[in-house]
């Protein structure tokens, strides 16, 4: 007796499965499916472990399949929208001159770097004590005037004091020309972007160069000057 309710019943379910699959409109039909086959995967290996037929291990990797068919097929249809997002990513901006190598992230408004030359070789800019700063920048002043210029925008930025009127002479034409590798590095670009990259790279990073923002005059002049090496 309970077989033949048993055998019923799947008759019944399987009538009411096939009639609801010719119901559905055609986009909707192929997701239906897929359902389908997890629940019965599922339902078939608890049974089967149930009765002691399949070692729960065995059950749980069947399940899998079907999920992780799905998480790929959510994967691939979220693929287009991840790239878009992709060409929003910054990267940091690179300044390097004779003395500084300097890395601006502008997202998270923080700025370090590296001593290239003098007494303190070798330091990080945030390792500097408020007076070795202060010392660094003051020798620069006289032998290296673009590190003295940059020195300052960190501390600015870094609300360590600094000199806005070193800012005021910042043209791209006062100092040394960029080469094509240190222009993509001040835009946080890779070699081969296109010109439309060079142009939202300019724009993004012009835009948090506020006053209110850290803006430095300088690390303005240097990027337009590195979009106008690129285009």
């Amino acid at each position: 007796m309970i077989r033949l309710l048993l055998l019923v019943a799947i008759i019944f379910s399987i009538w009411y499965w096939w009639t609801t699959v010719t119901r559905l409109p055609q986009e909707k039909r192929r997701a239906f499916l897929w359902r389908s086959a997890f629940w019965l995967v599922l339902g078939a290996s608890v049974m089967l472990v149930a009765t002691g037929r399949m070692h729960w291990l065995g059950a749980g990797l069947a399940v899998l399949v079907p999920v992780l068919k799905g998480t790929f097929a959510v994967g691939l249809r979220a693929l287009p929208f991840l790239q878009i997002l992709s060409r929003f990513k910054t990267s940091p901006s690179q300044f390097r001159t004779k003395s500084l190598a300097v890395e601006v992230n502008f997202a998270t408004r923080q700025m370090d770097g590296e001593v290239l030359d003098g007494e303190f070789a070798g330091r990080r800019l945030s390792e500097l004590s408020a007076d070795e700063a202060k010392k660094l920048s003051d020798s620069l002043r006289g032998t290296d005037r673009e590190s003295y210029v940059l020195m300052q925008a960190y501390m600015m930025r870094n609300n360590r004091g600094g000199d806005e009127q070193s800012q005021q002479d910042s043209s791209p034409g006062s100092y040394s020309d960029l080469s094509n590798e240190e222009a993509l590095k001040i835009l946080g670009l890779e070699s081969g972007a296109s010109k439309e990259d060079i142009g939202k790279a300019h724009k993004r990073l012009m835009q948090r160069l506020h006053p209110d923002r850290g803006g430095s005059d300088y690390l303005a002049a240097k990027i337009n000057a590195a979009k106008d090496q690129l285009i």
